[in-house]
């Protein structure tokens, strides 16, 4: 399979790589189809009609895993793909009332099928909103990124695993609450936002003491979820209050737009959807990189875009972000 995407990733036919090798197109066939190993002459002039190393070509694949759960996804399942040193990690292809990402191959056989093997890859996971941007910005320069949206905690434990390169977590302070090793880990301001609650336009003027004071149902967040850690500290109701749970606070800020209930996002999130916002904390929103993943060239691609003027002008039109230290290391 990795002679197939590689013979595709160069725009060559199987004929076409044969006579480049000096071998039979059925001796390609056969190898991609994984019916016959090619003797060491073979593979040597495999990998230099595409320019690879032998070993680099013929390495075993490892295995396929999502880049939050760690399990395999699921067969046929189209997703997004990027590599953490020599793992591959995956997220789904996305799919909203937005419109549809552009998958990068299918699950088959519990590995990824795909056409082309980005040379660089950079894999995130957090809540921020702007990883997206990140995520599309990155793939324009041909890097193999992946931006999946999880928890803080959850984003974490898979940085901690080794299916990421960086993780975002927030919190008023960060090290307070999400632990990490100095030795490992390295932080970088991204921006400071407010966690709150929102709500449309037309509710009630008492609508967030309401919320806070269990009276109505409260669009939430999962466990681990910085957000939902500041409306747990600010309620004053003696029962957990109830109320449909979202994975995202984009998906918070909509519901609470569509269904007139309040939700637990962040004032960005609130701003885009057009609804109003009050807040519960101001917390300081981190990057945290892998150690010894800052010489990737993929994280220095990373590191490049987020104090770029295009991913800064974005967020700031979107409103509610303090990006006045993005980038800055935090000693």
């Amino acid at each position: 399979m990795r002679l197939r995407e590689e013979r595709l990733r160069a725009g060559f036919t199987q004929a076409e790589l044969a006579a480049r090798a000096g071998v039979s197109r059925q001796l390609v066939g056969s190898v991609e189809t994984g019916r016959h190993v090619p003797r060491v002459d073979a593979a040597l002039a495999l990998a230099e009609a595409l320019g690879l190393d032998v070993g680099e070509l013929f390495a075993a694949e490892a295995e396929t895993k999502d880049i939050i759960s760690g399990l395999v996804p699921a067969e046929g399942e189209a997703v997004r793909y990027s590599r953490v040193g020599d793992q591959v990690v995956t997220a789904p292809a996305r799919v909203g009332p937005d419109g549809w990402d552009v998958a990068d191959g299918l699950i088959e056989d519990g590995s990824v099928a795909v056409a082309m093997r980005p040379a660089l890859g950079f894999a995130v996971a957090g809540c921020e909103p702007g990883l997206e941007v990140l995520e599309r910005i990155l793939r324009e320069q041909g890097v193999g990124a992946v931006a999946a949206t999880a928890s803080s905690q959850a984003a974490i434990a898979a940085l901690q695993a080794g299916r990421l390169h960086a993780a975002v977590v927030h919190a008023p302070d960060p090290t307070s609450v999400y632990k990490r090793d100095d030795a490992t880990v390295a932080r970088y301001q991204l921006a400071r936002w407010r966690a709150g609650l929102a709500a449309a336009a037309d509710t009630g003027p008492t609508w967030w003491q309401d919320a806070l004071h269990g009276r109505v149902a409260v669009v939430q967040r999962e466990a681990g979820a910085g957000v939902q850690r500041a409306f747990e500290n600010a309620t004053v109701a003696d029962l957990p209050i109830p109320g449909p749970r979202v994975h995202s606070h984009i998906a918070a800020a909509r519901r609470a737009a569509i269904s007139g209930l309040p939700a637990v996002t962040i004032e960005p999130a609130a701003l885009a959807a057009g609804i109003r916002f009050h807040a519960l904390e101001d917390h300081a929103v981190e990057l945290w990189v892998v150690g010894e993943r800052l010489a990737d060239a993929g994280v220095a691609a990373a590191m490049e875009v987020l104090v770029g003027t295009r991913f800064r002008q974005r967020l700031a039109s979107i409103g509610g972000y303090d990006l006045t230290d993005i980038g800055k290391r935090v000693t």
